[in-house]
């Protein structure tokens, strides 16, 4: 039965998923995680509540003074896949840990993910093969859209893979307790602190793209792209209210 389970959990697609789930037991919450909404910021800010102790460690620090708190986590013994998630909850373990999540709009994440990960300067993928579907360093924002556009999020990056597979469980119904929003994250990320009982955490203030500055997301957008991100992320838009 052990090696039936070990099998499946390297094929099934939420197992395939990153740890993208951080408990606190001490603290009794879950932080369900979508990339490029404001993780680092996030993970950064509760840091202090998982005992971490980063002082003299230069190389998990980053130049602007920040944590580097994704290798930080992934380290630890806090971070669980989706599979491990919705076992938990299964079998009662996390019985009233506070869940929270935070989204983003969908066109505004994805611009995020091609400037931070794509666009020349960016910091690159870990994988640009998707088949019939080729990413490549430096390709154009269009180009980009389209080919996000056929990729599953079964195959996806977790940077552009639709936000629900994180935050909902079966039949689409949201598993936190708490969805708060990238376009409000001081207040949400306020209310959080407040529920999990440490009302003293703040969140670190990091720099925007050097190449998207203060322009808003619609500037990088035509029709043809913004009607095919609403194509691909429809559920995101759907189930958290977002729209162009």
């Amino acid at each position: 039965m052990v090696t039936i389970l070990k099998q499946i959990e390297k094929v099934d697609f939420f197992s395939k998923m990153a740890r993208h789930y951080i408990v606190s037991h001490e603290h009794k919450f879950v932080y369900l995680i979508v990339p490029k909404v404001a993780c680092s910021s996030i993970k950064t800010a509760l840091l202090p509540l998982f005992d971490q102790d980063v002082s003299g460690e230069e190389e998990l620090m980053r130049e602007d003074g920040i944590p580097e708190v994704h290798w930080l986590f992934k380290a630890s013994s806090h971070p669980i896949n989706k599979k491990q998630f919705l076992r938990g909850i299964q079998k009662g373990h996390f019985e009233g840990y506070f869940k929270f999540a935070f989204v983003r709009n969908p066109w505004d994440r994805l611009l995020s993910c091609y400037l931070q990960k794509i666009a020349p300067g960016g910091q690159g993928l870990n994988r640009y093969d998707y088949g019939v579907v080729q990413l490549r360093y430096g390709m154009p924002f269009a180009e980009f859209v389209e080919a996000v556009h056929q990729i599953p999020d079964e195959e996806a990056n977790p940077h552009f893979r639709s936000q629900h597979v994180a935050v909902c469980g079966p039949d689409d119904v949201v598993m936190a307790d708490f969805v708060g929003r990238f376009e409000r994250l001081e207040e949400d990320f306020i209310h959080v602190a407040r529920i999990i009982g440490a009302p003293h955490l703040k969140l670190p203030h990091l720099l925007p793209s050097p190449s998207r500055g203060a322009r808003p997301y619609r500037d990088f957008y035509d029709d043809e792209t913004a009607e095919r991100v609403g194509e691909r992320f429809r559920k995101d838009a759907e189930i958290f209210e977002y729209s162009f």
